[in-house]
């Protein structure tokens, strides 16, 4: 079967949507992707095309979202996999047209569009009431893939459970074992890891910062690995910060890396940090980072807003904190450093989550298990 997966919005190296979705359908299916990103070919057995990004969001909803959709109907599939709200109606299209369709809805998108700060305030109400207009709509012609920590939010998706299929962003545990480390206490050295966004609507390291400052005022020396990238509207330095200069020498700033160099760093160094901290109101699903995190043994420091409470509640892999209170931040590092026992357990809890629960293998049985279903649903049709 051909399946085709597109997006005018996320890159061809997603981690979600190419590593271990597509590269994992390609072992059953002829699988292509279509995405921002400007390679194109065969890549770990998915045919990859990529699309220039374009340079503004009217530009992304418009040219490119056709560009996408065009390419889409040259892969000729009998399943497509949508990812985002601005393809839904093309989506409709290709399911009234005869295809199985799966719109992959990876956020909360409504109260998101209320809380960008770059569109209009008159106009968040309208667009936003606007794309819940389109997904009560588009569920009648296609099949919801939803990242939900629970399905007591799928309300927010116009769905009940046995209508969609639930597929959270739990890490690949094999790609990433050759960096568990289940001893951090006897590392010798203090040492804090970060991988993602750093500054961007729902990412703010300030208060990290703060935190390695107010700790060193302690005499407690921390050294940061930090590695991502800034959001296109945030500001891109560090220098502003009173207390930079105080410790410079402490961050260790790599830009982006890929995934296996990053996470070899991270075998130096006894503490995770997530820096995501979206509000109460629109918070449905967990940090990725965090499974990665879980994955590798690394204990974690996170928002301690409700779901992340209720994960850390059951699994113990961390401290939840107020992400915007540096003194909290401090706090929590200190806590998990000065204890080598309690660092030791979270690593062996946070292991044991991966293993037992908190991994891809599970929910990319549910995504074949839906895959099959839908084909099968289409076979009978035609039969």
């Amino acid at each position: 079967m051909r399946v085709c997966h597109f997006s005018s919005v996320h890159h061809i190296w997603d981690t979600r949507v190419f590593y271990r979705e597509c590269v994992s359908l390609a072992t059953k299916y002829e699988v292509t992707l279509i995405a921002i990103g400007d390679r194109s070919g065969i890549i770990n057995g998915v045919k990859v095309i990529g699309i220039q990004k374009p340079k503004s969001f009217l530009k992304r909803f418009t040219l490119t979202a056709f560009q996408v959709f065009k390419e889409a109907l040259y892969a000729d599939a009998q399943l497509y996999h949508i990812h985002d709200a601005e393809m839904i109606p093309y989506g409709i299209v290709l399911a009234l047209s005869g295809k199985k369709v799966i719109y992959d809805i990876h956020e909360n998108t409504y109260h998101d569009i209320l809380l960008k700060p770059w569109v209009k305030p008159w106009l968040k109400k309208i667009v936003a009431k606007t794309y819940n207009f389109l997904l009560r709509f588009a569920k009648q012609f296609l099949h919801f893939i939803v990242v939900v920590a629970h399905p007591r939010f799928l309300p927010a998706f116009f769905v009940k459970e046995e209508e969609c299929t639930i597929i959270q962003n739990f890490a690949d545990i094999e790609q990433l074992k050759p960096f568990r480390i289940l001893d951090r206490a006897s590392l010798t050295t203090n040492e804090i890891f970060y991988i993602g966004m750093i500054r961007d609507m729902y990412y703010e390291v300030d208060s990290l910062l703060e935190a390695i400052f107010l700790l060193k005022q302690k005499g407690i020396l921390v050294k940061l690995h930090l590695i991502g990238y800034f959001g296109s509207n945030a500001n891109h330095g560090f220098s502003h910060l009173s207390y930079w200069n105080e410790i410079e020498a402490q961050v260790q700033y790599y830009g982006r890396l890929e995934m296996a160099e990053a996470y070899q760093i991270s075998k130096q160094c006894k503490i995770g940090i997530c820096l995501k901290n979206q509000p109460a109101e629109m918070l449905v699903s967990h940090e990725r980072k965090l499974f990665e995190y879980m994955a590798i043994g690394l204990p974690s420091i996170f928002a301690n807003t409700h779901i992340y409470q209720e994960l850390n509640d059951e699994t113990a892999i961390g401290v939840c904190v107020d992400l915007t209170d540096a003194k909290a931040i401090a706090s929590a590092i200190e806590t998990l450093l000065s204890n080598s026992i309690v660092l030791n357990q979270k690593v062996q809890n946070a292991a044991n989550a991966s293993e037992l629960k908190y991994n891809w293998q599970i929910d990319l049985d549910k995504l074949f298990y839906c895959y099959e279903g839908l084909v099968q649903t289409e076979t009978l049709k035609t039969s």
